[in-house]
């Protein structure tokens, strides 16, 4: 006895020892483990991809980006990672084989004695019970399991469909990126081209102010011509000037840098840009009407994918909340050995099957389907609000670009005028008409012009750049697919290619239908309209198809057309009035809803 509590005495003082062992505490890192890193990652970051030999275009400025943007590469690695984990899934789908093999021995044999069984109880052994023994005291056992679940595949086989899904997610989200990537470059590049030309003309403007300061502090200390307060002041002129040229220079070099980080470039690293600040820019122009741009906008922007692939998988959850309700059959068969001269068989086969089900799944069967039915509801609702803010950002984007083109103009007439004040105040100067400082303020209001005549043009590129990236496509808007899908979505629709211009009514109408996103004002002007206010429209009214109705007109009547009347002819038709004036039908009934109050439009 007293040998026994001893034993367990030291198996317990042992164990003690080796969990204390294995206890974790805290451990920072050592400040020469952080240096190291720090300089592999420096050398990481210093490596040039593709080296700078040329100055940079737009063109390769945006596949510099695609290709080497540190952001763009996290979202490839997201993908590729997605895709292990789906390869990894369909290995669950397969059977298990599993191997063992164990060795066991013990101090003596498993001797057992057996007894009668009378009227249910075991009979004494007697004084000298007979012993049998079955196994060796060293075991060798050896098997090998081959096992099936039905149950269990079926829910993998489900589980790799929504994995196979979120694949396609990752794929949509990686989409996203490069086109919100592409943006931020074109936005970049043309500020970087303004500062790229702006600051040659800043730095000897710096030199020039600073000179005249200095020589207006001489004449102030050699007391000539002007009295103190006279100084100053031209002195407090010059210091504001050099101030706002400090700070448009502080801005302008900012640009070059933001546009290298976006290349994938190290800060740092000197480049030329391609393009300059031109006098007169050409202006990009769309051929695409409004219907066909909401269409490719609803195809193919990477959140309305994201969002049918959840759909997708909240489907796919319906079903396997259905498989978890079903009993599991389980399928199995083993090949066996084992060392022992007591058995007549040392090694053999088995097989079986069994079914196993959780009765008490049924009754969270009806809440568990209830809980899927609206996982899937909840994911078509969220399609559905999303496509209705994508339509919006369509539309809105249309506004900001045209928008864009006006303040386009207006900067390029503003610098018109600036450069001829410049001009004739160089040339006064030279006549000694006017003073120094008239002179330099000009200067600088014409590199002000200049600036803000170059963002306006850098603002123009980038609304155009957002119409396509509402759109969910690339801005090679002269590509062959891209021809090739407008004109099949025009064929189908069958309206003309129309170019996309708003007027500053349809502007108003269209930022009010961008902020309620779900109503629409109607601007009615025809003698036959009814007087309101406000009409709601159903949300699926947008989703009709004008081509596929039928819309009643008379002749004689008057239709509002782009803000302007049009009376209706004898041989005309809705469609031949929407295609001659460039306009969808839908647009045409928009803008006379009281066509739908008045049940002109039938839906077949």
């Amino acid at each position: 006895m007293l040998k026994k509590v001893s034993r367990n005495i030291v198996i317990s003082v042992v164990a003690s020892f080796v969990i204390t062992g294995c206890a974790i505490t805290p451990e920072p890192m050592l400040k020469e483990d952080v240096k190291k890193q720090v300089e592999k990652d420096l050398s990481v970051l210093s490596e040039v991809v593709q080296p700078v030999t040329k100055p940079i275009s737009l063109d390769e400025a945006i596949q510099r980006g695609l290709d080497h943007n540190l952001t763009k590469k996290v979202k490839v690695l997201e993908s590729a990672l997605s895709q292990q984990q789906l390869d990894l899934v369909y290995y669950d789908m397969l059977p298990s084989l599993t191997t063992a093999a164990g060795y066991s021995e013990r101090n003596n044999y498993a001797a057992s004695a057996s007894t009668s069984f009378i009227n249910g109880e075991p009979q004494p052994l007697g004084p000298n019970p007979s012993y049998s023994v079955s196994q060796e005291k060293e075991r060798v056992t050896g098997d090998i399991t081959f096992g099936w679940n039905i149950l269990d595949f079926g829910l993998s086989y489900v589980r790799a469909q929504q994995q196979a899904d979120k694949f396609l997610i990752a794929k949509e989200k990686e989409k996203k990126v490069e086109h919100n990537l592409t943006q931020e470059i074109r936005r970049a590049y043309y500020q970087a081209v303004s500062s790229q030309d702006l600051l040659k003309r800043i730095q000897p403007m710096l030199i020039e102010v600073k000179k005249a300061l200095d020589d207006s502090k001489q004449v102030q200390n050699q007391r000539i011509g002007k009295t103190p307060m006279e100084s100053l002041s031209y002195q407090r002129e010059l210091l504001d000037i050099l101030r706002s040229l400090h700070t448009l220079e502080s801005s302008l070099i900012s640009a070059k840098v933001e546009l290298a980080e976006l290349m994938g470039l190290k800060p740092g690293i000197e480049f030329e840009l391609a393009d300059k600040v031109e006098k007169d820019y050409q202006i990009p122009e769309l051929s695409m009407n409004l219907e066909t741009m909401e269409v490719l906008a609803l195809e193919n922007r990477p959140e309305l994918a994201e969002s049918r692939y959840q759909e997708r998988i909240s489907e796919k959850e319906l079903t396997a909340a259905k498989l978890k309700m079903l009993p599991g059959v389980n399928l199995s068969t083993s090949l066996s050995y084992e060392n022992s001269d007591y058995l007549l068989n040392n090694d053999w086969y088995s097989y079986g099957a069994n079914v196993s089900w959780n009765l008490l799944n049924v009754f969270k069967a009806g809440e568990m389907n209830k809980l899927a039915k609206t996982q899937v509801e909840v994911a078509k609702e969220q399609k559905l609000a999303l496509s209705m803010a994508v339509l919006s950002q369509v539309h809105l984007s249309i506004v900001k670009f045209n928008q864009a083109k006006k303040e386009y103009l207006l900067a390029k007439e503003y610098l018109t005028v600036a450069d001829d004040i410049y001009n004739l105040t160089q040339v006064e100067n030279d006549l000694n008409v006017n003073g120094r400082l008239i002179l330099i303020k000009e200067k600088l209001n014409n590199i002000l012009a200049t600036l803000r005549y170059s963002s306006a043009y850098a603002n123009v590129q980038n609304s155009y750049g957002r119409i396509f990236a509402s759109l969910g496509i690339d801005d090679k808007n002269d590509s062959k697919a891209l021809k090739e899908e407008v004109q099949k979505i025009e064929q189908n629709e069958n309206v003309a290619p129309a170019v996309v211009e708003v007027n500053e009514a349809e502007e108003q109408n269209i930022v009010q239908d961008t902020i309620t996103e779900t109503s629409v004002v109607p601007v009615v002007k025809a003698e036959q309209a009814p007087k309101k206010t406000q009409t709601k429209i159903d949300d699926n009214f947008y989703n009709r198809n004008f081509y596929d109705s039928k819309i009643t007109i008379h002749t004689g009547e008057t239709l509002v057309i782009n803000g302007n009347k049009y009376v209706v002819k004898k041989s005309d038709d809705i469609s031949k009035i929407a295609k001659d004036n460039k306009v969808s039908v839908k647009a045409i009934v928009i803008e006379n809803y009281w066509l739908v109050e008045n049940n002109r439009v039938k839906f077949k």
